[in-house]
């Protein structure tokens, strides 16, 4: 009996096909590696060029001359760097460094985001298919700086967050050997994952010479990022939280030397509140035109007389109809700081603690578009203790306890964004994390460091131009009485 299969006839196969088929294959292959070829060269322009160079001498000379061309070019590099250390530093080595350091990232980066657990998974039915690939964030940039960190633009497949590569970060830090991580927003669906190799902020750093003060950006440090720290002072409030030598001091006494300028015009005024007694402060009391460390009453006084002065500059912007205060000689602007919050707000008796309480959420709600600026230092910013927190708009974690308070301190989630302030060493002091403004992004920085004869210069200086206005506001009032 026949089945219906025998029916079936299957022609053989046609040569002109299959040899049509394989040219259009490798036309495709062909095609592809194309691609591919100008692809990797646009991403990698540095090592391109030097390839096609080559090639071309190559091609027009000979091998040996190829050779000679790299062995010109490596001794000029060896001698620019020995010559000129400091500029092959900037501009050169970061060049050469990324001809070999992108394509790297770029071959590794899957097997590593892949093993670090930086994956999509796909859902329902996709699921089931083996075709179907794990998803994983892809490199558009790399970028090497002259400060010592990798960073690379990552495009995020859909369904991952900034977030979500800042919690793998670590994990993808060790698979490069780096020392430390950082994610930062670059815009929806893109992202910069920094890798720092060196640090920057590994020796202590001396202040810069005092120019000319913006009250919107004091510099106080360096970031690791090579540029600048400046301090916001204008329409803001700061606290700074830190274990015991962690540096607050530095970031105080840094603050102090930028403003020292607008100190000796009269148009910036420093108050200084000392718990311990001054300790800490009472060195360079010299620099601050009021100062108090001595009883809690005593400076809660000052803190009240603050106030005052906040309600008086209040009316007075009111009656003008103006909203901001623009600071002036007659009017400067006013920087209170608090050395050791805890102890002035925790310790003191009951009756004094709620004046403090009092004042200080006036100042802290009302001062800033008065001219008014609480900075305050703090060893624990637990809120049993500082239960103005969340009033302090500009906030600084030096090195801290525990990674709890790094988040009490910068707010929820950033920790996760890089902002290790509980990994801060005790051989770096001045070393803190800070919130970029306007952003939820975070930034390493380390604060100068002054000395004690640095201190005691600055102090000298400004109690002597302090001096010297007094003299000066005394003549100009005995003149207005004569005539």
């Amino acid at each position: 009996m026949r089945t219906r299969s025998d029916d079936i006839y299957v022609a053989p196969d046609d040569p002109l096909s299959i040899v049509l088929e394989a040219v259009v294959r490798a036309t495709w292959l062909l095609l592809r590696l194309v691609a591919a070829v100008v692809k990797a060269a646009a991403r990698n322009v540095g090592t391109a060029t030097i390839l096609v160079v080559v090639a071309a001498t190559v091609w027009l000379l000979n091998l040996y001359a190829a050779g000679g061309l790299v062995v010109i070019v490596a001794a000029a590099l060896t001698t620019w760097r020995f010559a000129h250390r400091a500029s092959f530093t900037r501009q050169a080595a970061p060049r050469l460094i990324l001809l070999w350091r992108a394509p790297l990232y770029r071959v590794r980066w899957r097997h590593v985001a892949t093993r670090c657990g930086l994956v999509i998974q796909p859902h329902g039915m996709a699921a089931l298919d083996r075709s179907k690939k794990q998803l994983v964030p892809h490199i558009l940039r790399v970028v090497v700086d002259r400060s010592g960190r990798d960073r690379l633009l990552l495009r995020l497949p859909v369904g991952m967050t900034p977030d979500d590569v800042a919690a793998h970060s670590d994990a993808v830090g060790h698979a490069f050997g780096v020392d430390g991580t950082q994610v930062v927003t670059a815009r929806p669906g893109r992202a910069w994952l920094e890798l720092r190799r060196c640090d920057p902020l590994r020796h202590a750093i001396r202040p810069e010479p005092a120019k000319d003060v913006a009250l919107a950006g004091i510099p106080v440090g360096l970031g690791d990022d090579g540029r600048i720290w400046r301090f916001r002072v204008q329409a803001t409030h700061a606290l700074i939280a830190g274990a015991t030598g962690a540096g607050k001091g530095s970031v105080l006494w840094s603050l102090v030397h930028g403003l020292a300028p607008a100190i000796s015009d009269g148009w910036v005024q420093v108050w200084a509140l000392d718990p311990k007694g001054g300790m800490e402060l009472g060195l360079g009391r010299g620099a601050f035109a009021r100062f108090e460390g001595g009883s809690p009453e005593a400076m809660c006084d000052l803190l009240e007389e603050a106030v005052d002065l906040k309600t008086r500059r209040s009316l007075n912007l009111a009656t003008h109809g103006k909203r901001v205060h623009q600071p002036s000689a007659e009017s400067p602007h006013l920087v209170i700081v608090i050395d050791e919050l805890a102890t002035l707000s925790a310790f003191a008796e009951r009756t004094v603690v709620r004046r403090i309480e009092h004042a200080l959420g006036l100042l802290l709600t009302q001062g800033r578009a008065v001219g008014i600026t609480v900075i305050a230092a703090v060893q624990d910013p637990g809120k049993d203790v500082v239960s103005w927190r969340d009033l302090f708009p500009t906030r600084i974690a030096m090195r801290l306890d525990n990674p709890i308070q790094v988040d009490m301190v910068l707010g929820d989630g950033a920790r996760e964004r890089g902002a290790r302030a509980d990994h801060i060493s005790e051989l770096t002091p001045g070393v803190a994390y800070v919130r970029i403004e306007g952003s939820r992004d975070v930034r390493r920085v380390r604060s100068a460091y002054l000395t004690d004869e640095d201190v005691l210069a600055l102090s000298t200086s400004l109690s002597a131009s302090k001096d010297q206005n007094e003299r000066e506001q005394q003549i100009r009032d005995r003149e207005g009485e004569a005539a």
